[in-house]
């Protein structure tokens, strides 16, 4: 399986894509679980104290804190796979912060709470196209 796992399409969405949650306040984690876990979506929350190699296998990133803490991490992640898409998620959107995260390289930048529609919609933009399971 290459780095990341495999996203797969049952026609409509992705499934079994292998979504980390950094550093998110417990209403947004809590909200971007329920509605990824309903496609199929692998979600695990890591704390801010992670090792940037427990990422590598990740298809997706979403992570927010301080912005201090997420640009650093964002940075961290770029340096050791830059193709990971990562998604920064805030609750006070910040047109500076959000220029200063996308610059760094972050995929997107989203406030909370995220409309479910917009999560369907950063999930499939963010995603490598998928791949079609053998019959």
């Amino acid at each position: 399986m290459p780095p990341g796992g495999e996203a797969i399409s049952n026609g409509d969405s992705f499934i079994m894509a292998k979504v980390v949650l950094i550093g998110l306040e417990q209403a947004a984690a809590g909200q971007i679980s329920r509605a990824l876990a309903v496609d199929s979506h692998q979600i695990e929350h890591q704390t801010q104290n992670v090792v940037i190699r427990e990422l590598l296998d990740a298809d997706i990133v979403f992570a927010g804190g301080e912005p201090n803490y997420y640009m650093s991490l964002l940075r961290r992640v770029r340096e050791a796979r830059p193709s990971l898409p990562f998604v920064v998620v805030t609750r006070m959107p910040e047109t500076k912060e959000w220029l200063d995260a996308l610059e760094a390289g972050a995929t997107d930048y989203c406030a909370a709470p995220i409309d479910t529609r917009q999560l369907h919609w950063l999930m499939e933009t963010a995603l490598p196209h998928p791949r079609f399971a053998a019959a």
